[in-house]
C-alpha cells in the first residue's frame, strides 16, 4: 500500500506539474488500473481453490513440470501441474519438497496435503504458479510421460542438460546447465551463494538476456547471401595482397564478379513504391525469433523472467508486422501487461522485478552512451586537422569500451537496487565490479553452450560437441573462479531493513534527478552521489546493530522460528516438507549462511534438518531434561517432556515462546510473544503471538491475521512486519 500510494502521488505530480508530459501520467494510471484488475481476477481465482482444496487430504493426478534433488536420497523436490483433484478436473500447480522419486515430464499419482504457502512468500508462490504446498502422504503412483507441452518441453530440457554436461562436470556443469537450459538441478548450494555474493546470480536465471543472445545467434541475418559475399570479398582481396599465388586472387575476382551480378539482376516491380515480396519477406523473418523465444522459454519452465522477454520479442515482431518501429520503454510496459493478464501475480515474482528493472537501466545506460558518442563525432567533426597515433586510439578504444560497460552496468545495478532493498534481498557491493570485468564472458559461453548442448545430441557431431564444450567449460570456469573470490571478500553481501532501504534510494533518485535538472558536472555530482551513498548505507548499519530480527517462515503446519543478530542466526526447526526450504531461502535471502545453532523441536526426527554450527535435537535429550544455550544476546532454555518439547527465548527484557507436540505444565508461564503453531500453547500465557495463519485453539473471535515477523532493539522498542 505505501508503494502504490507512492506510484498513485508520482502520478498525480506528473498530471498537475508535467506540462506537455501530462500524458504519461494517464498512461500510467491507465497501465497501473489495468493491472489492478488483472490481480482482482487471480486474486478471486486462488481464494476460491483455496477454499476448495486448503487443509484437505487430496488425491491428485499431476504432471511433473521442475525437479530439483531432495533432502533424502529416495526423494525429490518438484513442482507439479495439477489435473484432476479427487477425480475432478483441475488446473493449478503445487510444490511438494518430499515427493518420491520421479522425474520432469511424468504423470504421477498420490494422496496429497494442500496447504497455502506462507503469507510473506504468496506474492511469489502465486507469481510462479504455484497456489498450494503439497505434502506427500500415500498411494504414490508413475503413470508414465505427459502428454502436455509442458511436459514435453520438461524432456526435452533434460535431454538437452543430459547431452551439455555428458563430458563435463563438477560445478562447471552445474553453472552451464543452469545458464543455457535452466537446469538448476546441478548446481550447488555453494556456488549459488558465491554468485550471489559477486553479483552474478541474474547470470544462472535464463532471462532477458539469454533470449537476446540466442535470437542473435540464430538471426536469420546470418543467411543473408549478399552479407557472406561482401564479407568474403573483403577477406578474398586482403589474403591476395598478403599471399603469394593466384588462388586467392581468382577468390577475389569471382565473388567480386558474383556481387556486379546480383547488384545488376532486374529489381522487383514496385506497387505504390514498396515491393510487396520483400515486405512479406521481412514480416516473415520476424517471426523466427518469436519462435526462438517460445522455445526457449517451453525449455526453461516458462519463468516470468523469460515470458517479459519473450512478450517483448513479440512486441518487436508485430511492429515489423505493422510496419512500425517498437519503443524499448513502451514494449517493455507492455510485455508486463500481457504476462499479467494471464497471472495477475507475475510482477511479484523477484526475477520478473530484476529482469524489468535492469531492462529499464540498460535502455538508460545504452542512452548515455549514445549521447556521448554523438558528442565525441561531433568534436572530430569540428576538428579534422588533429591526428592520433596508433597507440593512442588504441587506448581510447579500450576506455570507450570500459567506460560503455561500466556506464550500462552501473545504470542496470542502480536500477536493481532497489528492487533488491524493497523485497528484503542481500545485495553485493561488488556487483558493479563484476559486472565490468566478466560479464562480456557470457555471450561468448551461451553461444558456445548452445552449440554443445544441440551437438550433444548427435552421435555424429562429438567433434563439434568438444571444441564447444572445451570452450564453454573454460570460460564458466573462470565465471566460477571469479564469483568464488569475489565471495570470500569482506561484506561480500549486505543486508538492508526495507523502510529505511527504501528511503536511502528515493533520496539517491532524487539527487539524480536535481543534477540532471541543474545539469551538475558529472566531476562534482559522482563523488557527492558516491558519499551520500556511503553515508546512507553506514547510518543503516549502525542503526541496525543489535536489532534481533524474529520470523516464522515454512507452512502454517509446522512453522520454523528464524532468530537473526548482526550477521548470527539460530533456528528452531519443526520441519515440514517446505520448512527445510523455507529455512535455506531466508537465510540466502539474508545474506547469512549456515544458522550458528539449530534446535529440532520435533518429537520424532525424520528427513536431517538443515545444515547448521551446531544442532540441538529435542527428541535425544531425555523426557524431563533441560538444555540451555546463546547465540550472541538471544538466550535460549529448552524443555522436554514425553508429549512433546518447548523453548523459551529471552531477548533483553522480552521472553518468546514456542510449542512442539504436546506440552503441558502445573501452571502457566508468562511470555511477551507466543511463536505460534498448531500445537496447543496452553502452558504459557501470552501478550503477542506470531502466527503463518489461523489455528483451532485461537477460537473464532480472531479476525485479524497475526504478524509473522518482530524486530527487537535490546534497550528500545519493538516493530511487528
Amino acid at each position: 500500500m505505501p508503494l502504490a500510494a507512492l506510484f498513485a502521488a508520482f502520478c498525480l505530480l506528473v498530471l498537475a506539474f508535467g506540462g506537455s508530459s501530462r500524458g504519461y501520467g494517464l498512461w500510467l494510471l491507465a497501465g497501473a488500473a489495468l493491472g489492478a484488475c488483472f490481480v482482482l481476477r487471480s486474486a478471486g481465482r486462488i481464494e476460491a481453490l483455496t477454499a476448495q482444496y486448503g487443509g484437505r487430504t487430496v488425491t491428485l493426478t499431476a504432471c511433473v513440470e521442475e525437479v530439483q534433488p531432495g533432502y533424502t536420497r529416495s526423494t525429490v523436490r518438484a513442482r507439479l501441474r495439477v489435473e484432476t483433484a479427487d477425480g475432478a478436473p483441475a488446473a493449478f500447480c503445487c510444490q511438494c519438497d518430499g515427493l518420491p522419486l520421479c522425474e520432469a515430464g511424468e504423470k504421477i499419482e498420490g494422496a496429497f496435503t494442500l496447504e497455502a504457502p506462507d503469507p510473506a512468500d504468496r506474492p511469489g508462490r502465486y507469481a510462479d504458479e504455484v497456489v498450494f504446498l503439497a505434502g506427500y502422504e500415500r498411494r504414490f503412483a508413475r503413470l508414465g510421460e505427459g502428454t502436455t507441452f509442458r511436459a514435453r518441453s520438461a524432456r526435452w530440457q533434460s535431454a538437452l542438460s543430459d547431452a551439455l554436461c555428458q563430458n563435463i562436470g563438477g560445478d562447471a556443469a552445474g553453472a552451464l546447465a543452469a545458464m543455457i537450459v535452466g537446469d538448476r538441478a546441478r548446481i550447488s548450494s555453494e556456488l549459488n551463494g558465491a554468485y550471489r555474493a559477486a553479483g552474478l546470480s541474474h547470470v544462472l536465471v535464463v532471462s532477458g538476456m539469454h533470449v537476446t543472445i540466442l535470437c542473435g545467434a540464430l538471426s536469420p541475418k546470418l543467411w543473408d547471401k549478399r552479407r557472406w559475399l561482401e564479407s568474403g570479398h573483403k577477406l578474398a582481396g586482403h589474403l591476395a595482397q598478403k599471399l603469394p599465388g593466384r588462388l586467392w586472387q581468382k577468390l577475389y575476382r569471382r565473388l567480386g564478379l558474383t556481387l556486379v551480378l546480383d547488384q545488376m539482376a532486374p529489381p522487383r516491380p514496385a506497387v505504390g513504391g514498396v515491393h510487396p515480396g520483400a515486405v512479406w519477406a521481412r514480416r516473415a523473418l520476424a517471426l523466427w525469433p518469436v519462435c526462438l523465444a517460445a522455445l526457449l522459454a517451453g525449455i526453461t519452465g516458462m519463468t516470468p523472467s523469460v515470458l517479459r522477454a519473450g512478450a517483448a520479442v513479440a512486441i518487436g515482431a508485430a511492429g515489423v508486422w505493422v510496419m512500425a518501429p517498437a519503443d524499448s520503454l513502451t514494449s517493455l510496459a507492455a510485455a508486463g501487461l500481457v504476462m499479467s493478464a494471464f497471472n495477475g501475480y507475475a510482477v511479484c515474482d523477484i526475477g520478473f522485478e530484476l529482469s524489468f528493472a535492469a531492462v529499464a537501466g540498460t535502455v538508460a545506460g545504452v542512452e548515455l552512451v549514445s549521447r556521448r558518442r554523438e558528442k565525441r563525432r561531433r568534436k572530430q567533426e569540428n576538428a579534422p586537422h588533429l591526428r592520433r597515433s596508433p597507440a593512442r586510439r588504441g587506448w581510447d578504444a579500450i576506455r570507450d569500451a570500459v567506460w560503455e560497460n561500466g556506464c550500462v552496468s552501473v545504470c542496470a545495478s542502480a536500477a536493481t537496487f532497489p528492487v533488491l532493498v524493497l523485497r528484503g534481498l542481500s545485495t553485493s557491493p561488488y556487483a558493479l565490479l563484476s559486472g565490468v570485468a566478466v560479464l562480456w564472458m557470457v555471450n561468448p559461453m551461451m553461444i558456445l553452450g548452445i552449440a554443445a548442448a544441440l551437438a550433444g545430441l548427435v552421435p555424429a557431431l562429438r567433434p563439434v560437441y568438444a571444441v564447444c564444450a572445451f570452450g564453454a567449460s573454460a570460460l564458466v570456469r573462470l565465471l566460477n573462479a571469479w564469483a568464488r573470490m569475489v565471495a570470500g571478500w569482506p561484506a561480500a553481501q549486505l543486508a538492508f531493513d526495507t523502510g529505511y532501504a527504501a528511503a536511502v534510494s528515493l533520496a539517491l533518485m532524487a539527487l539524480c534527478l536535481l543534477a540532471y535538472r541543474w545539469r551538475v558536472r558529472a566531476r562534482v555530482f559522482l563523488p557527492a552521489l558516491a558519499l551520500a551513498a556511503a553515508v546512507g548505507v553506514g547510518a543503516g548499519f549502525a542503526l541496525g546493530r543489535g536489532v534481533v530480527q524474529v520470523a516464522l517462515v515454512g507452512g502454517a503446519r509446522t512453522p520454523s522460528v528464524i532468530l537473526a543478530q548482526d550477521g548470527q542466526a539460530a533456528v528452531l526447526y519443526r520441519g515440514g516438507s517446505s520448512g527445510r526450504a523455507a529455512v535455506e531461502q531466508w537465510l540466502a535471502r539474508h545474506g547469512m549462511g549456515e544458522p550458528e545453532l539449530l534446535i529440532d523441536l520435533r518429537s520424532d526426527p525424520g528427513a536431517d534438518p538443515p545444515a547448521a554450527g551446531r544442532v540441538i535435537t529435542a527428541a535425544r535429550l531425555g523426557d524431563y531434561s533441560t538444555w540451555r544455550g546463546s547465540c550472541g544476546s538471544v538466550e535460549i532454555e529448552v524443555l522436554c517432556l514425553p508429549g512433546g518439547s518447548a523453548a523459551r527465548l529471552t531477548v533483553d527484557r522480552w521472553q518468546l515462546a514456542a510449542v512442539s507436540g504436546t506440552f503441558e505444565l502445573a501452571g502457566p508461564v508468562a511470555v511477551d510473544w507466543l511463536l505460534a503453531s498448531p500445537a496447543d500453547p496452553s502452558a504459557f500465557r501470552w501478550q503477542g503471538v506470531l502466527a503463518l495463519g489461523s489455528y483451532s485453539w485461537m477460537g473464532a473471535h480472531t479476525d485479524e491475521t497475526p504478524p509473522s515477523g518482530l524486530l527487537l532493539r535490546p534497550g528500545g522498542g519493538v516493530r511487528t512486519r
